[in-house]
Order: structure tokens, then sequence, then C-alpha cells
């Protein structure tokens, strides 16, 4: 998996997975992009952010957000927002967007998404006896969605 350095630059990600560790500057969560991109911010950072979007490490998962650092007064601080560019790889959000597709379509990708999700990970995750929900469904075919939609 790549980890994306906050000293890079901003990122745009569809959370895939929230995690609380232990780094070596003390507790942090990992954000886990769809792609598999790792992105870690301190904890209290990351608590803030996500408690001014609205949002804990549970209902941020499938939400597409924005990471990034800024200076101020010699401090550096980490900024949480949502949105930024909808599909977006986990890079730097200076990346040029693909050509739009037409609306039926996205339709008909998302559906075969989404079937597709519940066929794989519902399988996989039955035969491993882990408890599948929507927002797990709807994660995974978010990913397939961003990956099939470029």
């Amino acid at each position: 998996m790549a980890v994306h350095k906050m000293s890079d630059g901003p990122i745009t990600m569809v959370v895939a997975g929230v995690k609380q560790t232990e780094g070596n500057f003390g507790p942090q969560f990992c954000f886990t992009a769809a792609d598999g991109t790792d992105v870690y911010v301190s904890e209290m950072a990351g608590a803030k952010g996500l408690a001014r979007m609205n949002l804990t490490p549970e209902t941020v998962v499938g939400q597409t957000i924005t990471i990034e650092q800024v200076k101020k007064d010699g401090k550096t601080y980490t900024n949480f927002s949502k949105g930024g560019t909808p599909g977006a790889p986990a890079t730097r959000t200076t990346s040029t967007a693909a050509p739009a597709m037409a609306f039926d379509d996205l339709v008909a990708l998302y559906a075969k998404c989404v079937e597709a999700a519940i066929q794989q990970l519902g399988k996989r995750c039955e035969q491993a006896e882990i408890p599948v929900d929507g927002a797990a469904i709807q994660a995974a075919a978010a990913t397939l969605f961003i990956r099939g939609s470029k």
C-alpha cells in the first residue's frame, strides 16, 4: 500500500476505511482511500476534522473528503473538508479529470458495480463469517465505480 505524506500536499479521496493506530508521534487515525492509499493524521486532528463535518470514523466511509495541511502563524494545521473532485485518484488534488460519461452509461456502470460488490464482497464475507452491511457494499461499489469510470 502507498502512503501519502501530508507534507507532499493535499489529497482528495473516497474513504474506504479508518482505523486508530499508534505512530511515532502518538495516537493516529489511518484513513485508507478506495485505491488503497493510506493517510496518517494525529488522532486529535482527525477527530476534530471529522466532527467539523458532522462525521465519525464509521460514517466517513464511502465519503469523498479532502485532507490538507496549512501553515499559519508558524504552526501547522490539518484541515478536512467534504467533497473535492469525486473520482479523483488518491493523489494531489491538481490531477486532471477524465472526460465525463453519459448519464445513462454512468447509471448502468454503477448498477453493475453494486451487483459485483454484492456478489464478490457478500460471498467472501459470508464464507469468512464476517457480517456485511450497506455501507460496506456502498464502499466496494464506489471503489469499482471510480476505477471503471476513468
